[in-house]
């Protein structure tokens, strides 16, 4: 989707950009018209503006009300999964390595129809993309992983990239000809499709797709637009939440996502987000003799991959629940192992204390990983503060700089409750 702008610089940004950079450029305008011609609505009121450094957003030329619609996009205009299975590239895909992941569809989807240049009815659409993705975590140098040291981010963001190199390995041998898509061009795709896909239930079912021009819109904390499907299902509807004034960002919810989530997929955080979670490596012991036990109550086969638990900020009684429940079972001893077998359902009985000893390591053994982990960072929540002040910083630091403090805030308070 459209690259962020933190709510409080968004206005300000907009005012300077006005007369003298707003995205008037020919693809934007030939994307509205091409749009339009397939029977979409698009409101005058919204306007796409060029934020520079690659990022873009949608705000409003005039006051709007709450309630307008704003944006009608058919179903000839979106790209469904679907569409993108039944192509030749698609298909084969599908038949000669049965993947099921649908951003894969649409980020092949989106090789071919670029590919096809003048020739593909998609080239308004594919014109808009942006050509690269610079704050994504994908483009990070050495000096940006280095603000990231202690997240467990960077280890999922090693492996997600290691997937995608897998992935287009396989289907290089696999599918005739598509080694002629090089790895670069294979992951501007993905990036594409991961920065803009939506998903939202018709009928019962879940339509995931891509949405020409709504893909532009930012996410905000909080949102002043919603979008979903027209009630007779034949649409993708964008109406206004709320009254937004001229020269104001247009904004809608990506979802309840922590910092973490939206860094790695999306390449930016909020600052004060609820939504944060940190990640904390579970640490097995080889030495006990009770973890082949414990690991198939668990459901984990393989202790080679990094198993964790995640934190959240705000309170989360489901989540704090699975944790502890987690923690008991890898904390118990023989005693408390025969506890759980003798349950009808042992991850049920898991969810209640299974004895005092057990309760008290449990706590402690929470509060040391916590504590460890946050040892692991090179700077302090008040650094990161004084930091955060500091106006000659990039878009990327920032970000790092917002995603570390927020962690760091989660495992000062567990390690605290843990100790």
């Amino acid at each position: 989707m459209g690259w962020g702008i933190p709510a409080e610089e968004s206005c300000l940004k907009l005012r300077g950009l006005m007369s003298t950079a707003p995205e008037t450029d020919a693809a934007i305008a030939h994307l509205i018209g091409w749009l339009e011609q397939g029977g979409a609505q698009v409101s005058p009121k919204m306007q796409v503006v060029s934020t520079g450094g690659g990022e873009r957003g949608v705000f409003a030329r005039e006051d709007i009300a709450p309630g307008e619609l704003l944006l009608r996009l058919p179903r000839q205009r979106l790209v469904t999964v679907p569409d993108a299975r039944a192509t030749e590239l698609g298909r084969l895909i599908e038949a000669k390595t049965g993947f099921q992941d649908p951003n894969l569809y649409l980020s092949v989807f989106l090789l071919q129809e670029r590919e096809r240049g003048d020739a593909s009815p998609w080239k308004p659409f594919v014109d808009v993309q942006p050509p690269s993705f610079p704050t994504h975590p994908f483009s990070f140098q050495e000096r940006d992983f280095a603000l990231l040291k202690g997240s467990f981010v960077v280890e999922l963001i090693k492996l997600q990239r290691k997937g995608l190199e897998e992935d287009h390995a396989y289907l290089s041998q696999q599918i005739p000809g598509f080694a002629r898509f090089s790895f670069d061009d294979y992951l501007w795709a993905h990036l594409a499709v991961l920065t803009r896909v939506f998903g939202a239930r018709l009928n019962g079912n879940q339509v995931i797709c891509l949405a020409p021009f709504l893909d532009m819109m930012n996410d905000g904390i909080p949102w002043n637009c919603t979008w979903g499907w027209s009630p007779d299902g034949e649409s993708l509807e964008l109406k206004s939440g709320s009254a937004i004034a001229q020269g104001k960002e247009l904004r809608i919810t990506y979802g309840a996502n922590s910092n973490l989530y939206l860094l790695r997929n999306y390449g930016f955080v909020h600052e004060l987000n609820p939504n944060n979670v940190v990640m904390v490596p579970i640490e097995f012991s080889k030495e006990d003799p009770l973890m082949d036990e414990k690991r198939k109550l668990l459901g984990i086969k393989d202790l080679s991959f990094q198993h964790c638990f995640s934190l959240p900020l705000k309170p989360d009684a489901q989540r704090i629940i699975e944790l502890f429940s987690e923690l008991r079972i890898l904390h118990a001893q023989a005693e408390e192992m025969a506890l759980l077998q003798a349950a009808p359902d042992p991850l049920a009985r898991a969810r209640e204390p299974l004895s005092q000893r057990n309760e008290l390591q449990v706590l402690r053994a929470l509060g040391t990983s916590c504590a460890q982990r946050l040892a692991l960072y090179e700077t302090s929540v008040e650094e990161d503060t004084r930091l955060l002040r500091q106006e000659n910083l990039s878009w990327t630091a920032r970000n790092c700089i917002l995603l570390r403090q927020g962690e760091k805030q989660i495992l000062q308070v567990f390690a605290q409750a843990g100790g």
